[in-house]
């Protein structure tokens, strides 16, 4: 027996170790985890995107129990503050409250991470509630919404990409007919949509504004998926507005791809767009107002014929997202704003809005930046969009205040 014994044991520690099984990946916590900004919807707004050259917003919450202390970044500013964790209603809702919350200084916030910084925390002040699936925690603020992810997680991976994409589409198309409820809607100007294999950009008009997007070609059947589409903010004509109204109501769901020969239609919940991969037909001539580029930062050069005056910093102006911002000399300001309607071949450049202000202590060189933006001046551009265009900014004069000129220049 001793013998049978030894012989066992000797098979059985001869055998393989068993391989150990992957670590299984933590699920992230709402406390003790830093959450990166994945989008911001301000109320009454699509899911907004952070562009590429921002720094994105971080949220830390550290401590036990109900009372937390809030930490982070505004993506150029520290953010600090308290919150308070709870249940409310019948189903035990998570409910989440901010107390205190604080940006810090804006001085070192560039004038593109202003708005941002400003949606960011109107947001945290105005949260109640959370919600925390898997790597991704959203932040309830009535309608609107604040949507983290944790490090490390991962977008999910697209159904179908690269080189199993349909390359049949690739190329511009070009609108032919827009129908929103079962009805055409008349359009002006022209509009593009281009694929590059699952890639695809839109670009141009169908009432008075630019429109510009990216989306996504993607799964079996094919669909496709836009991401926030930038647009000018001049005010249109009703006609004008109901076209663009209804495109941009198209394109905040998936849309259906099918393709017939040159003509290819997208289709959604809300409407139809067709296109078609012959000659561009003739856009509707639209006497539209000039608009500013938004990716540029136009610098102060000359005041009523002068040299612009000596500042501690560069007075400038930028116009993104439907936001001036800019540069005072000294303080960073920034209000919303609209253009609406022509005067002498520009547009009025209104604020729809307070205006905001940082409050540092500056000397006494500077100029009245909001006061001039606050008397609806008439905005002209001249040259194409990008470096040397230029910018001015025109009143007449009234009872009250002279008339002023103020030329700027896209750096």
């Amino acid at each position: 027996m001793s013998v049978l014994l030894t012989l066992t044991l000797a098979a059985l520690t001869s055998l393989p170790a068993p391989t150990p099984a992957a670590p299984a990946l933590a699920t992230p916590t709402l406390g003790g985890t830093t959450w990166t900004l994945q989008t911001v919807q301000p109320v009454g707004s699509a899911p907004i995107t952070p562009g590429a050259r921002l720094i994105r917003p971080t949220l830390t919450l550290t401590g036990s129990g109900a009372d937390l202390t809030l930490g982070g970044s505004t993506g150029c500013s520290p953010l600090s503050g308290a919150a308070r964790l709870g249940t409310t209603g019948p189903l035990k809702t998570a409910t989440l409250l901010l107390r205190g919350v604080q940006g810090g200084s804006s001085q070192n916030c560039p004038d593109a991470a202003l708005s941002l910084r400003e949606d960011y925390l109107t947001l945290l002040r105005a949260t109640t509630r959370y919600d925390l699936s898997g790597d991704t925690l959203t932040l309830i603020a009535g309608k609107g919404r604040l949507t983290f992810r944790a490090p490390g997680a991962s977008a999910p991976a697209p159904t179908n990409t690269g080189a199993s994409m349909n390359t049949s589409l690739n190329g511009a198309w070009t609108a032919l007919r827009l129908s929103a409820a079962g009805r055409d809607v008349p359009t002006s100007g022209l509009l593009s949509v281009t694929f590059d294999g699952p890639k695809v950009t839109l670009g141009g008009s169908v009432g008075c504004n630019a429109l510009r997007g990216t989306g996504a070609l993607l799964g079996s059947p094919a669909r496709v998926t836009f991401g926030p589409v930038s647009s000018t903010r001049m005010a249109c004509p009703p006609a004008q507005a109901k076209a663009e109204t209804a495109l941009l109501s198209l394109l905040r769901a998936p849309l259906a791809v099918t393709q017939a020969g040159t003509t290819l239609t997208l289709s959604g919940a809300a409407g139809t767009l067709t296109l078609t991969r012959g000659p561009q037909p003739a856009a509707t001539p639209t006497p539209m107002p000039t608009a500013p580029d938004p990716a540029a930062t136009y610098t102060l050069t000359r005041v009523n014929g002068a040299p612009a005056p000596a500042t501690a910093r560069p007075v400038s102006l930028t116009f993104q997202d439907s936001r001036v911002g800019g540069v005072d000399g000294c303080n960073n300001v920034g209000a919303p704003y609209a253009l609406r309607g022509t005067v002498s071949g520009g547009a009025v450049l209104s604020l729809t809005g307070p205006a905001f202000t940082t409050r540092m202590a500056c000397p006494e060189a500077g100029v009245n930046l909001i006061g001039l933006l606050d008397r609806a001046p008439t905005l002209t551009v001249q040259g194409a969009a990008g470096r040397g265009q230029i910018l001015t900014l025109t009143v007449s004069a009234t009872a009250d205040a002279p008339a002023e000129r103020w030329e700027f220049q896209a750096r």
